[in-house]
Order: C-alpha cells, then structure tokens, then sequence
C-alpha cells in the first residue's frame, strides 16, 4: 500500500504544478484579477493587439492618393468611404495616444497617401495628464512624413448627464486649445473642431447626436462630422495644410 501512495501523491503534485503552470501562461489570472477589482485593466488591452494585426496585414494593399482615419472607437464608427471615396479606417476602439504611437509607425501606406484624418485623445483622460496627451500627439506628428496634410480633428464634446466616467468638457476645451495652438507650429496640419455644431449651451454634447452613451455619434453626430470632414478635405492639395 505505501508503496502505490508515493507515486499517487507524486501524480497529484503533478496536476497541480500543471494546473498551475496553465493558469499562468494563459491570462485567466489577469481576467479574474480584472473581474473582482485586483489587478487593473492594461491601457491597451488585448483587442488592440488584435485589431493592430489585422491592419498590419491590409496596409499593404492600400493604394496610393488614400485618405486614412486613426483613432478610437469614435473613429472605428464612421463609415470613411462617406467622407473620402478612397478611404481607409484604421480605428480602433479604446485606443489612445499611445496606442497610435505605437501602431502609426507599421502604417507604410502613409507615405503615399492623401490625407490622414487623426481623432484621438478622449480614452487619454483616463491614464495621463494634459501634457501628456500633448507631447503623444507631438511624437505622432514626428513619426509621419512631413509633407503629409493632416486634418487633426478635436476631441469631441461629451453628455455629462449621461456618461458615468471621469471626462469633463472642461477638460475638452482644455486640450483642444492645446491642440490647437500646437497645430499652428505645423505646415501640414489643419485642425477641425466641431463642437459647437454638436453642443448646446450648456457645453454638452447633445443627445440627439450620441447613441445614448453620452461619447459615441449616432447617425445624425456623425452627419454633421462627415460633412465638415468633406468640406476640409475638399481643399486638401498634394502637400501642406489643408486649404
């Protein structure tokens, strides 16, 4: 009997370490740890990755004179072929600055596009500071050839009423005069907002333009995005800032 037991304890001191051994590798741990509040979600999380993927796969394809979109989900939304016939949208939801520094350099298609429409930055308010955003914008910028029109679209206002997250449209303002002041110092960039088309008195992003969460455009948001992204592109000429 003693003799069957080691080997029996042997094989369950086995399992364990193997069980083990497969929890560690996998990222049940992180998600259990995320679920119940012990571990905190990455900044990019996996669907980033994944999505970055896909796009490394199509950037060779991309034909020359494209207009390209990058941004988050507010960009991963609007249907880009309504805004430039030959459009590429390379959004991707819960990005931020830092993710589009990360991915912008894998984007070979950017040297021989039309246009890049940049919207990012409202994911930012979660993970760094103002000046922060702006020096990620700063090294975006850098990472693109200079000749390149950029619209650089302001982040757009939010419905505190609805959305339950730490965004204030005073620190939207806030960053978009940033933004703005800093696309002045560039030959190629041309910054859009159009806020005031999507807010009303109260500095809100009115209802009748989100989906209901009080961040993402509906249909109508985003008619009134599309058209004024149609109306600066229109001007766009083989290089500089958008006329």
């Amino acid at each position: 009997m003693q003799t069957l037991r080691k080997p029996f304890l042997l094989y369950l001191i086995f399992l364990h370490l193997l069980v083990v051994l497969m929890l560690v590798k996998s990222d049940f741990l992180n998600r259990i740890g995320q679920r119940f509040g012990f571990i905190a979600p990455p900044e990019l999380p996996e669907y980033y990755d994944r999505v970055s993927t896909y796009h490394t796969r199509m950037d060779p394809s991309i034909p020359a004179g494209a207009t390209i979109f990058i941004g988050d989900s507010i960009t991963q939304g609007l249907a880009t072929s309504a805004v430039a016939d030959k459009s590429v949208n390379f959004g991707i939801g819960s990005d931020t600055t830092l993710g589009v520094v990360i991915r912008i350099k894998q984007y070979d298609s950017l040297r021989r596009a039309k246009a890049l429409v940049l919207a990012i930055g409202i994911n930012d308010f979660l993970w760094r500071d103002d000046e922060a955003i702006l020096t990620n914008y700063k090294t975006i910028l850098a990472s693109i050839p200079e000749t390149l029109p950029v619209v650089l679209s302001a982040l757009l206002p939010i419905d505190e009423m609805t959305l339950e997250a730490d965004h204030k449209n005073t620190r939207v303002v806030r960053v978009n005069e940033m933004l703005r002041a800093m696309a002045a110092d560039y030959s190629n960039v041309t910054f859009l907002d159009i806020g005031s088309l999507l807010s009303g008195a109260d500095g809100n992003l009115k209802s009748e333009f989100h989906v209901g969460d009080g961040i993402h455009l509906n249909a109508a948001g985003n008619e009134i995005w599309i058209g004024e992204l149609r109306r600066v592109l229109d001007g766009v000429g083989d290089m500089g800032k958008v006329e």
